[in-house]
């Protein structure tokens, strides 16, 4: 299961990515020459939003129940801290992408309620601008962002 679900979130990190990279386009053309909020902007504002969610859940799934990293360092939390990777998955990397999910969720929250189109496209520009600035930070600290562990 295990297996199963590590490379699950593997795979599905590169669908965040692109649709991050796809959005930031988006976002910052319709920012910066003022085009309308389209259809398009708020589907591809949505398709991110869901996978960033599937990707998540994913992680406090493994988090939880089935990666060897935290369940050791689950049982010996203070060891784990003196270990650079075990800390990295039982502390920096969730805390991470949890934040970076819930800017994902803010910008998306943030240019549905804004009032005008240039509005929308700035604040998703901001948050998942943000979002992949700590994202990229995070995964590459560990050489994990065009790789895995396994």
């Amino acid at each position: 299961m295990d297996t199963f679900l590590n490379t699950l979130h593997s795979y599905n990190r590169y669908l965040v990515l692109a649709a991050m990279v796809f959005v930031l386009i988006r976002s910052y053309n319709g920012w910066l020459n003022r085009k309308p909020f389209e259809k398009a902007d708020n589907t591809a504002s949505v398709a991110l939003l869901g996978l960033a969610h599937l990707q998540a859940l994913i992680g406090l799934i493994m988090y939880a129940f089935t990666s060897t990293w935290t369940q050791t360092a689950f049982a010996n939390f203070g060891a784990a801290m003196k270990d650079p990777m075990q800390r990295y998955f039982a502390v920096e990397h969730i805390s991470a992408m949890l934040i970076a999910v819930a800017l994902i969720q803010v910008g998306r929250t943030l240019s549905k309620k804004a009032s005008d189109d240039v509005s929308k496209h700035r604040k998703l520009a901001i948050y998942t601008s943000i979002a992949l600035v700590i994202i990229v930070g995070t995964l590459a600290q560990k050489g994990l962002l065009f790789g895995s562990l396994s």
